[in-house]
């Protein structure tokens, strides 16, 4: 089956030079502007981490990414993205334009920063069965199910400190990320509502593909289907390990990840070693990209 899936990462790992494959191209550098001086803040390193700035950066650059890749790739079969990387993949299935995503993504993070309350974090944890480490993380929210022993648990920052505590002495693996927003959990909840309000009011176009809903894999056909889904995606528990099997299930065995970094590509590899994933971030120039993709499509093709 000639089909490939992009997906969309979220947080974690922004850099000064992201935004460098996409700006290099005028096609790129024409949707970064529409986002005002990211990449000159990205690149000076102002702010790479804080909420604020982070989740327009990567709309801004999955935008840009695809607006460079697109013209040469064949059209893909799903989009999927990972926490706000799923309302870049709304984008880039072209339910609006750039101008439009930037200011969703810069109404998302301010609502949730305004609705935060003080002093919380987000705690990724490996090693334990997802239902053994909530058992043992009381007091915080399972914001992010990976796989079936990788999630991600949000809350406030004494209740994560407890819990890492308690889940290292169970010998798994954690670590603190660099986010202070309790990000898909019901501590979101006026957040969600009022960025769905938002959202009601915005047309969508149709999307060129289906894009997948963070919360449960479901495939989305519609504009009219975006609202929800990313109303939802702010206060309810992402499960990735949902959308990585739809796209396996639908027969896609090929995934580009727009960046920055790899982490998508990583797990898709690890859970399904039958998957051929990578990442823009691992080339030079849209040409490598494409050469790797109709390799990678002829590969997987068959008989």
């Amino acid at each position: 089956m000639r089909q490939y899936a992009i997906v969309c990462p979220g947080q974690a790992n922004q850099s000064p030079t992201m935004f460098d494959f996409a700006a290099a191209d005028p096609r790129g550098a024409a949707v970064l502007q529409s986002f005002g001086d990211l990449v000159a803040r990205a690149r000076q390193g102002q702010g790479l981490f804080d909420n604020a700035f982070a989740q327009p950066a990567l709309v801004a650059l999955a935008s840009a990414n695809w607006a460079v890749l697109q013209p040469q790739l064949p059209p893909p079969a799903l989009y999927a993205g990972y926490s706000v990387g799923e309302l870049s993949a709304w984008g880039c299935a072209g339910a609006w334009e750039p101008p439009c995503a930037a200011e969703a993504a810069a109404v998302r993070a301010r609502l949730m920063d305004r609705h935060t309350p003080p002093g919380c974090g987000m705690l990724a944890v490996r090693g334990l069965p997802v239902e053994t480490l909530t058992s043992l993380a009381s007091g915080t929210h399972l914001a992010i199910v990976n796989d079936s022993d990788h999630a991600v648990l949000a809350g406030a920052d004494a209740d994560l400190v407890a819990a890492q505590a308690r889940l290292r002495a169970r010998g798994a693996w954690t670590r603190r990320l660099e986010v202070q927003v309790p990000s898909h959990t019901a501590l979101l909840g006026d957040a969600a509502r009022a960025f769905g309000a938002w959202l009601a009011r915005r047309p969508m176009n149709e999307p060129t593909a289906p894009v997948l809903r963070g919360i449960d894999g479901r495939c989305c056909r519609r504009g009219a289907d975006a609202p929800e889904a990313l109303q939802r995606a702010v206060s309810e528990t992402i499960r990735w390990e949902d959308c990585m099997r739809a796209i396996v299930e639908s027969g896609v065995r090929v995934v580009l990840e727009l960046g920055p970094g790899r982490s998508l590509s990583e797990m898709f590899m690890q859970a399904y070693p039958g998957m051929v994933a990578r990442s823009v971030a691992d080339f030079r120039s849209a040409r490598g990209v494409a050469d790797w993709l109709a390799r990678a499509l002829s590969s997987q093709a068959g008989p």
